[in-house]
C-alpha cells in the first residue's frame, strides 16, 4: 500500500517540518533505497560523517531515523515517504538494521498483547476509594467557587464582561485546575477569545457566544452535582466533560467494535501548551462515528494513526459516555480506502435532528459532527453567505482558508460533506465527490486539499 503526498505531509508535526521534508524528497539525495512490502528504507547524508538511516512502515504509518531530531516524524522520514510516492521503490532484501527495527516493533506489539492478557493485579479498594473521595471533595469545592463566580458575573451583566482583563478569566480557570476540573478550566479560558472574535457568517455575535458558553458551563456544573441521579453512561459523560481521565483498565474492559473504519479527517490544534490531534472515523458497516483524540507537547511524537483517505480494518473501543463518540484504536491495520459514499450520511433535516438529540443527552456539547448526503454549495442568508442545502434545509458554512477549494471541487454537483456543527454554522472537514475523499489539511498553512481515491 502507499500514501498520497498530501497524506504524508499531514503527518508532519509543524509547517517547518513539512517544508524540510519536501526538501529531502529528491531521490538524488538518497542511497541504499529499498522496499519490502509496506516497509521502506534509505540512507541520507546529514551533518556528520555517517549517513542517517531512515526506515518507515507505510501501513502504520510509523518511522524511525538515526538523526538527532526530536520531531516525529522527522524531515528525513517525511522525505523518504515522499520519494516512495513519486516512484515506487524496488523490492529488495531488508538490511539487518531494518529487520532489527521491524522485529522490535513486532516484539513490542506482542509484549503489549501479552500484558493485556495477564491477570490484573489485586486492586486496593480502600486506597482507591480514598483517592476517589479526595478528588470528589476537591471537585466539589471547585464547583462551589465556580457557582459564586458565575452568579457574580451574571449580576453585573454580560456587557461588563467585555471590560474584564484576561487575568479575570485565567484566575478562575487556574482554581478549576487546582480543583481537578480541567475540562471546566478549558471552557473558562476560551471565553475571552469569544469576546474578541470578529463577527463572521455562520458564527454568533460575541456577547451571544459568551452567553451560550456560560449557559453550557452552568448546565455542566448542575449535572456534576447530580451524578448519583444519572445513568452510569450519562454520569461518565459528565465526568469526561469535567476532565476526569479514563484509566487504561476501564478502556480495556469496554467491548470492542469491529468494522472497516473510513478515516475522514485529521484536525490539529493547540490546547494549554499541548498539541491535540483528532482523528475522525466512521464505520462502513455500523455507521458509528468515532473521535480518536491524542495529546503531545509541540513537536513531540504522537501515536501513529491512519491517514485521511485510508481505511482502518479492526477494533475500536469507545470511552464511556452518552452519546458515545470518543474512542481508542485497538488491534487492526490501515490500508487503502474502499471509496464510495460517506457512510451514515443523511439529509440536513435528519442531521439537525441528530444534533438536537445529542444536545438533549449532553446539553453542554459545544460542537457535534454531522454527515450530510447529496448537498449542494450555494449562497444563503445571512448576507449571501456560502453554505450547503438540499431539499430539507440549508446550513451556513464557517469561513476558512479551504472553503473556496471545497466549493470548487463540488462544482455545483451534489456531494457528501462531513464537518462540525455548533448550532450556527458548519466547519467542513471532508467532502466526498465521485467516490473520492477530499480532506481539509490538519494544518491550515497548507493550501492544498488532500485527495484519496
Amino acid at each position: 500500500m502507499s500514501l498520497t503526498a498530501a497524506q504524508i505531509l499531514d503527518l508532519a508535526p509543524d509547517a517547518s517540518s513539512r517544508k524540510a521534508g519536501q526538501d529531502q524528497a529528491r531521490p538524488a539525495k538518497w542511497s541504499a533505497l529499498g522496499r519490502a512490502g509496506s516497509v521502506i528504507w534509505g540512507e541520507i547524508k546529514g551533518s556528520g560523517a555517517t549517513p542517517y538511516r531512515t526506515v518507515a512502515d507505510l501501513s502504520g504509518p510509523a518511522s524511525k531515523c538515526t538523526c538527532p531530531s526530536r520531531k516525529f516524524p522527522c524531515k528525513h522520514a517525511l522525505g523518504l515517504m515522499l520519494v516512495e510516492t513519486a516512484a515506487p521503490l524496488a523490492e529488495a532484501p531488508a538490511p539487518d538494521w531494518v529487520e532489527a527495527w521491524t522485529r522490535g516493533r513486532e516484539s513490542r506489539a506482542a509484549a503489549a498483547e501479552t500484558r493485556a492478557r495477564e491477570p490484573e493485579k489485586p486492586v486496593d479498594e480502600r486506597a482507591q476509594a480514598k483517592r476517589r473521595q479526595a478528588r470528589e471533595d476537591r471537585v466539589s469545592g471547585a464547583l462551589d467557587e465556580l457557582d459564586l463566580w458565575l452568579r457574580d458575573l451574571m449580576r453585573r451583566g454580560l456587557a461588563a464582561a467585555r471590560s474584564e482583563p484576561y487575568g479575570f478569566w485565567d484566575r478562575m480557570a487556574g482554581r478549576l485546575v487546582d480543583g481537578q476540573a480541567p475540562g471546566l478550566a478549558r471552557r473558562v479560558r476560551a471565553m475571552p477569545g469569544l469576546l474578541a472574535a470578529q463577527p463572521v457568517a455562520g458564527a454568533p455575535r460575541p456577547e451571544e457566544a459568551l452567553g451560550l458558553a456560560l449557559g453550557r458551563l452552568a448546565l455542566l456544573m448542575r449535572a456534576a452535582r447530580r451524578l448519583d441521579a444519572l445513568e452510569p453512561e450519562q454520569a461518565a459523560g459528565v465526568r469526561a466533560a469535567l476532565g476526569h481521565p479514563v484509566s487504561a483498565e476501564e478502556i480495556a474492559a469496554r467491548p470492542g467494535i469491529a468494522d472497516d473504519w473510513a478515516v475522514l479527517a485529521h484536525a490539529v490544534q493547540d490546547e494549554d501548551k499541548l498539541t491535540a490531534r483528532t482523528v475522525w472515523l466512521v464505520g462502513r458497516g455500523t455507521g458509528a462515528l468515532a473521535q480518536i483524540l491524542d495529546y503531545g507537547t509541540p513537536g513531540s511524537p504522537l501515536p501513529p494513526a491512519p491517514a485521511p483517505g485510508q481505511d482502518f480494518a479492526g477494533l475500536l473501543a469507545f470511552h464511556p459516555g452518552d452519546p458515545p463518540l470518543r474512542a481508542v484504536l485497538r488491534e487492526g491495520r490501515a490500508g487503502p480506502s474502499r471509496g464510495g459514499s460517506l457512510p451514515g450520511a443523511t439529509t440536513i433535516a435528519a442531521a439537525l435532528d441528530g444534533f438536537a438529540d445529542a444536545l438533549a443527552r449532553a446539553p453542554w456539547t459545544e460542537r457535534w459532527p454531522l454527515r450530510l448526503a447529496g448537498v449542494r454549495f450555494g449562497r444563503f442568508a445571512p448576507e449571501g453567505a456560502l453554505g450547503v442545502g438540499d431539499g430539507t434545509g440549508s446550513l451556513i458554512l464557517r469561513a476558512g482558508p479551504h472553503l473556496p477549494a471545497l466549493a470548487s471541487v463540488a462544482a455545483g454537483r451534489a456531494v457528501d460533506l462531513f464537518g462540525l456543527y455548533d448550532g450556527y454554522g458548519l466547519e467542513p472537514l471532508a467532502l466526498v465527490s465521485d467516490e473520492s475523499l477530499y480532506a481539509v489539511p490538519a494544518q491550515d498553512d497548507r493550501p492544498l486539499l488532500m485527495r484519496a481515491a
